[in-house]
Order: C-alpha cells, then structure tokens, then sequence
C-alpha cells in the first residue's frame, strides 16, 4: 500500500541518517585524534567519553530533521530541495547542540572535534540518502502504475505519482474513460479505453498497480467495476479515487495519496516493511551461500564442462514480478539443442497445460540428471535473488511462451516475486497437475507470511533429498 511504502521509506532515512551522523562523529573523532599526533594541537578525550553526546545528538537529529520535512509521508523527495532542506536542518541543530554543549558545561568537548563532525555529518547523511536512493528505492523493483480515468483526473494523479517517484512509484501510461481521445496527455503515452487495460496485461505490458480516477457521475464509476474485477483476476494491484466499492474478494483498504482518498484492492501481500525483511533475508542468505559453497560451484561448473559439449551456464528469459523478463540461470543438465528437439518430444509430454515435463528425457545428460534430481542444477540462481529477479521461496519462474497460454486467473501467480521453491516442490512437483500446480500458487500468495516462508524453505529440504516428482 502507499501508506506502507511511506513508512518504509521514512524508516529507512531515520536509520540511514542515524547510522551516517555516529559514524562521522566517529570519523571527527580519529581524524582529531590523528591531528594531535602530528600538530600541536593537544590530546582529545577517548571516544568512549562522546557516547553521552551522542545520547543527545541522536534523538535530537530526528527531531530537528522531522520538523524541518525530511520524513514523512507527505514530502516530495526530490534531490536539489531535500538537499537545501537537509543544510538548513543540520545548522539548526548544530546550533541548537552547541547551546547543550554550553549550558551543560561539557569542558571535554574538543571544538574542532565538533566543527569537523558538522562537515562530515553533512557528507555522510547526503552519501546515506543517495545510497538509500540508489540500492533501497530505485534497485528494487519499481512499482509500475497505470492512471485511468477522465482526462484532468488522469493528469492530476500522474502528477502525484510523479511528485513521489523517490517510494518507487513510475507512471507508465494512461487509459482513458472513453470521454476523451488523445495519444498523449502531457509526457504519458495513452494505452487505451478501460476495456483495453486487461489486454494491455495479457500482452505483456507491465502493469504492478492501476488507479482509476473517474469522473464523479454514477455512469463513469460503473464501467470502473467490470474492468476492476478482471485486473482482480489477472493479480493486478488497483486503486480507486473515489468513494465507490464494487463487491470483491480482494483484501481492500482506504488510503491517501498527496491528499486525493483511495481504495485499494489487492489479492498479493502488500505489507512493504515485511517484504522489504523478506528482501534483506533474501540478499543476506544468498550472499552467506554463494561464499560457502563457491567450492561446489566450481566443481559442479567443471564437472558440467567436461561432460558435455557447451556452456557450464543455462541461461533463459523467464516471466518474474506481474511478467518482467529476467536472464534466468541454472547449471546446463540437458544438450545444447535441447530447445530444438523440444518440439519432436512434445507428444511425450506428460504435463497437461502449457508446461512440459517428461519422464527420462533424452535431452539431459547423464550428470544432468543427478543434478535435477538433486536440484544442484539450481545453485546459480542465488546469483538471480541477489540481483532481486527471485525470491527464495515463491512460485517458481515461468517461461514467457508458458505464461502467455495461461488463463486469466493463472496469471496472479505472476503478482508474486518468483522463488526457488514453493507449495508445489514439497507437494509432489511433476506429480501434480498443471491446474493444481497454479491453485498450489495462488494458495502461498493468499496466505504469504514470513513464517510460511521458513516452513517452506524448511521442508523444501526433506523433498529434495528424497527426490520425489523431479524429473
């Protein structure tokens, strides 16, 4: 939800800021410290003396910061007014710091030590929020939003959503009520009518959430809720303008957004703050697994080379969040014109649906075959869940020529960041249906936890050592 990013986005400044000013405190106090060995200036107190200023220092930062704007889910972010902002603030409480350090008489306070950790605190917090910018908001995976509505409604919404792209909000388009017909309104690209939206979705235009900002009158907002009910089931996140609630089995809830009411409705978890734990769970793992088994890695990547002719790496466009094409990786288990044959051995495809899956396929090597049947083959995706393409549990990765034969309802599985493993790899994998293999899917997202993760995550392992349903 909007409110949830906001809060994501206010707490990850309050750390960031609050982790930049102790360490250039820290940093003030060694390059001090460091000055009185090679000048003439005289000793400065340990660190450990400052920890009661920093007692002080921090709680005073937030507040000032708090009231000059800098948090809050209502400020508009963008770079050069954040920055004077932030400038104004750190002086205010750099005075208002210098009062304390006066009236408490706190004689062991080196005033250079002070004036530099002013300088640096500047530095740090503008390198933090740029860090945080950069890696927290724009690497992760922006939420793509489609405006529809009538044309000054359209135009005022994209304007908001534009004012706070840094909570990684972008405005991909726009869809008219059918009451206006141009190609552009300003710099956005129209799409459509609103009976465009869902087929807009279906070929592969990416679409995370959709406002709707009809005009008021009763006949407007009527045709809001035929095309709402199919982007419910298509798994896309939508957003209402205006006081009006068409019966759904979507979870709802009001919001605000720079001052316009809204209800959203959404099948797929939105609660940011535990997804974004879920993420720094994600890149923390990953990261701890790729270190410890590079060993394995290279003998695997060896072994895969000397088997057979062809790269050690299987590299393939698969569909991740609401359909965005990513490089998807594995170890090579299967013959280099694999794709090729696929089309000779369909016959022999044992999967209803569009997915194939066939019982000792001829197109995988014989190390292939140990390798799927005890998933080593899927080690480099660590390197897909530190780039932020997967998860690791959520519905597995499916292939774009898959997903475009999928029905409408299959395609909320795509509302969820795919992962290594989910409800269908410890419920029997092959084994299973293609049409229980996607209800599996829906069910994990209905029910997503962080608890339901690590259960996953935990059983996913008996069922891998016992092999069932891989093929």
């Amino acid at each position: 939800m909007i409110a949830e990013r906001a809060r994501l986005v206010t707490a990850t400044y309050l750390v960031a800021d609050l982790l930049a000013t102790t360490g250039a405190l820290a940093a003030a106090h060694a390059v001090r410290d460091w000055v009185s060995g090679v000048s003439a200036l005289g000793p400065v107190y340990p660190l450990t003396q400052y920890l009661p200023l920093l007692a002080i220092i921090l709680p005073l930062w937030a507040l000032v910061f708090h009231a000059f704007g800098l948090y809050g889910r209502r400020s508009s972010r963008a770079l050069r007014p954040e920055v004077s902002r932030l400038l104004r603030a750190i002086g205010v409480a750099a005075l208002l710091l210098l009062a304390v350090v006066f009236v408490a008489k706190l004689d062991y306070v080196s005033r250079p030590l002070i004036a530099l950790f002013f300088f640096l605190d500047i530095v740090f917090i503008a390198g933090g929020r740029a860090f945080v910018r950069a890696l927290v908001l724009d690497a992760a995976t922006r939420r793509r939003v489609l405006v529809a509505g009538g044309r000054d409604e359209v135009e005022r919404v994209a304007r908001n959503v534009d004012a706070h792209r840094d909570w990684g909000l972008e405005v991909i388009g726009a869809a008219t009520d059918g009451t206006w017909r141009d190609d552009r309104i300003g710099p956005y690209r129209v799409l459509g009518a609103y009976d465009d939206i869902p087929q807009s979705v279906l070929s592969g235009v990416v679409i995370d959430e959709v406002i709707f900002a009809p005009s008021a009158s009763h006949g407007e907002l009527k045709k809001v809720e035929d095309v709402l009910l199919q982007l419910e089931e298509l798994g896309v996140v939508t957003r209402l303008v205006v006081n009006f609630l068409p019966q759904s089995l979507s979870t709802i809830t009001f919001d605000e957004f720079g001052g316009l009411p809204l209800l959203t409705f959404s099948t797929a978890p939105r609660d940011e703050v535990l997804l974004f734990v879920r993420r720094c769970l994600d890149i923390t793992l990953a990261a701890a697994l790729v270190v410890v088994l590079a060993p394995l890695f290279a003998l695997i990547a060896l072994l895969v080379k000397l088997t057979s002719p062809g790269p050690v790496l299987f590299k393939q466009i698969r569909c991740g969040l609401h359909g965005r094409p990513f490089i998807f990786l594995k170890f090579r288990s299967m013959r280099t014109d694999a794709e090729v044959l696929k089309a000779a051995l369909e016959p022999f495809n044992e999967m209803d649906g569009p997915a194939f899956k066939m019982t000792n396929d001829p197109r995988v090597t014989p190390l292939g075959r140990f390798l799927r049947r005890t998933s080593l083959d899927e080690l480099p995706q660590l390197w897909n869940i530190l780039r932020g393409d997967m998860s690791f549990v959520g519905p597995r990765p499916a292939v774009v020529e898959e997903v475009r034969q999928y029905a409408p309802w299959q395609r909320r599985r795509l509302s969820m960041q795919p992962g290594l493993t989910c409800l269908w790899q410890i419920s029997g994998r092959s084994e299973l249906t293609f049409e229980e293999w996607m209800r599996l899917d829906l069910q994990y997202i209905d029910n997503w936890s962080l608890w339901l993760d690590l259960k996953i995550a935990l059983l996913t392992i008996p069922a891998v050592l016992r092999g069932r349903g891989a093929k």
